[in-house]
Order: C-alpha cells, then structure tokens, then sequence
C-alpha cells in the first residue's frame, strides 16, 4: 500500500491547526464561522484519511476522494492561517507560532520582491491520480533552485475538456504555496479523461506575488 508522503505530512499539521484553532479562535481573531469550517472540514477528512490509511480501503475511490479533499481543504487552512499571520493587532508566542507553523515576520517589513518574472512549467509524470511538476527559473533552465527573491512558488488549477482552450482566470482555484520547485497536484477521478491547467508564479517570503506563468496544460489519465 503506498501513501502520499504529502498527504501524511498535511494529516499531522491540519490536526494540530484545527485544535488549536478550536481552543483559541477568540484570542486568534478567527470568527466562529471560521472555526465552524474548518472544525467540519477536519472531521470529513479525518473520515477520508481513514479509509486512505486503511488496508482493506485503500482503493482508488478513496484515494480519490483523499486528494480532492486535499486540493479543497488545504487551501481553506492556509488562508486562515495567512490570515492570523498578517494580521497586526496579534502578537504570537512562541507556542501559538508552533502550532499555527508560523514563523516570526514583521508585519510591516521592507517589501522583499518577488522576480520580476514568470517561472516555467514543466511536467514530470502523470497517472495514479497525480500530476509531479518541476517549476523552473527560464534564465537558468538547468537548476531547480528558485531564482534570489523567490520562498515559495504560488499556483492555480482549471479543469476543461480535452478539446478546449485555456479557461479564464476566475476559473481557476489557488492552491497552497509550495515550498520545492518539484511537487505533486491531486486530482480525484471524475477529472481523468480532463485536461488540467496550471499557472504558477514566484512569492516572495512575505507572501508578496510576482509575474504568471503562460498556462501550462496536461490531459489526465
């Protein structure tokens, strides 16, 4: 039975988040509402990582329905999380920084730029419900460094029929931040026979966004 390191990695870290937001949202400045999300959220993917965990389970629909509550799920976390971050009428401990994995910035800093570019898209391998991406510096095609100014590398995903061209925009969905300049986009079942869009741009460590990417496409199988 193989997992997803991502996946396993993402488990441990939402568990922790949602409890600590659930005893702390007051002092954190997250809204009831926002509690309530995120508590409902945990719960169906404690449901779903269960059956991935699970031997006798570990199927294609669960690992199905495991990577789309991913692609949704996780994106929800972080915006929360960015949210309890920038927001300047909070000053976190040292235990709130650990358990919302938030590091010490300065919440009014010296912008540090992003590249003033697009990074390029290239594809690895597809199948098994995922798409491996490398994102590279197009001045250094050779390197899988991120160029000076660039902490994490941002993206959005679409989904069309084969045959159509790039959506608009406001159809597609942001996606987590990632730290490597290779990594791993889930899609659950019902996309296979789709193609998926993928745009990506550098962000510097304060989050600060540079140029996108042209649209990179890939069907699914």
């Amino acid at each position: 039975m193989k997992l997803a390191e991502k996946l396993l990695k993402f488990h441990f870290y939402y568990k922790a988040f949602v409890a600590f937001i659930i005893a702390h949202f007051s002092d954190l400045m997250v809204s009831e509402a926002q509690k309530d999300i995120l508590s409902d959220d945990w719960d169906d993917w404690d449901d779903k990582f269960t059956a991935y965990t699970t031997p006798d389970t570990h199927n294609t629909p669960s690992i199905s329905d495991i990577n789309a509550a991913y692609e949704l799920y996780a994106p929800r976390m972080e915006a929360v999380r960015v949210q309890i971050r920038d927001n300047t009428a909070i000053t976190l401990n040292g235990i709130e920084m650990s358990n919302l994995n938030i590091k010490m910035v300065d919440k009014n800093p010296t912008k540090v730029l992003p590249p003033n570019y697009a990074p390029s898209i290239g594809l690895v391998s597809v199948g098994s419900l995922t798409v491996n991406l490398f994102v590279f510096d197009p001045t250094h095609t050779g390197s899988k460094a991120k160029p000076p100014g660039a902490k994490f590398i941002g993206s959005k995903v679409a989904f069309t029929g084969v045959d159509a061209g790039a959506p608009a925009l406001t159809e597609y969905s942001t996606r987590v931040p990632e730290g490597k300049t290779t990594f791993p986009i889930l899609y659950s079942s019902d996309k296979v026979g789709k193609k998926m869009w993928i745009i990506c741009w550098y962000m510097s460590p304060t989050g600060k966004p540079g140029p996108v990417s042209e649209a990179f496409s890939v069907v699914l199988t």
